[in-house]
């Protein structure tokens, strides 16, 4: 047996990770969303409701909002570090928008290990993952699921 097997436990709590979101974090995301969907073909500014207070305010929104893409990369983090390769080569993460998250917001991401099960040899682990601001209240959650070790590695 590998000595670098890796101890899962139903229960089991990952490390939490806590995020400042600022308008500049919101900003640059964002743009760096617009040049991965353009190939870096269009420099024009991003305004939308994640940018753009006016078009937020359009849209029912006090001040622009992160997009949920970021509150979906904090969720994906927190269970790639927990579960690296494994998770990153055919890991599955759904997560569903509770809440909006907007600058000065302080977010947290947890995961807890939910179930496992031994299939062919490789050991298939459910987490239950959310977000929370910092009023403890929950802007998202989801489930994700990783096999251990990882049929493509």
């Amino acid at each position: 047996m590998p000595t670098d097997v890796l101890i899962i436990t139903i229960g089991e709590s990952l490390p939490p990770i806590s995020k400042v979101i600022t308008r500049e974090k919101i900003e640059a995301f964002e743009a760096l969303g617009h040049a991965l969907r353009t190939q870096g073909a269009d420099q024009s500014a991003v305004a939308n409701i994640h940018t753009d207070p006016g078009i937020a305010r359009q849209r029912g929104l006090d001040q622009p909002v992160a997009s949920g893409q970021m509150s979906f990369a904090f969720l994906h983090e927190i269970v790639a570090r927990r579960f690296g390769i494994d998770f990153r080569q055919g890991g599955i993460l759904s997560v569903t928008f509770l809440k909006p998250v907007y600058a000065g917001d302080v977010v947290t991401a947890h995961g807890v290990v939910a179930g496992s099960q031994l299939l062919e040899g490789r050991n298939r682990v459910s987490l239950d993952v959310w977000l929370e601001n910092q009023h403890s209240e929950k802007t998202a959650v989801g489930r994700a699921e990783v096999t251990v070790p990882s049929p493509l590695t």
